[in-house]
């Protein structure tokens, strides 16, 4: 399966303070956000500001589609919601 992040779609700040962004499968695209606290605890972002996010989201996002993978895998169906990626997520993939 073709997994990938949508370039269409840029990754952004939500008043949520999670990274929004987009993930293409093979039939479908979801969307997903990391928060802030995944983030910082396993992407190496240096604060929860706009920009420290941005960043840490760029640099690992090779792991955060890794977790999307996984995520999105597990809901066949689209939600309406977008599908978060918190702590525990991050936690699980890595253990």
């Amino acid at each position: 399966m073709s997994v990938y992040v949508d370039e269409g779609f840029r990754p952004c700040v939500t008043e949520c303070a999670t990274v929004a962004f987009r993930v293409c499968f093979d039939d479908r695209a979801l969307i997903f956000e990391v928060s802030a606290d995944a983030l910082v605890t396993y992407c190496g972002a240096a604060s929860k500001r706009r920009r420290d996010l941005l960043v840490a989201f760029e640099d690992a996002q090779f792991e955060i589609l890794s977790v999307a993978a996984r995520k999105g895998a597990a809901k066949p169906d689209e939600p309406v919601e977008p599908v978060r990626l918190d702590l525990d997520e991050f936690r699980m993939v890595r253990h």
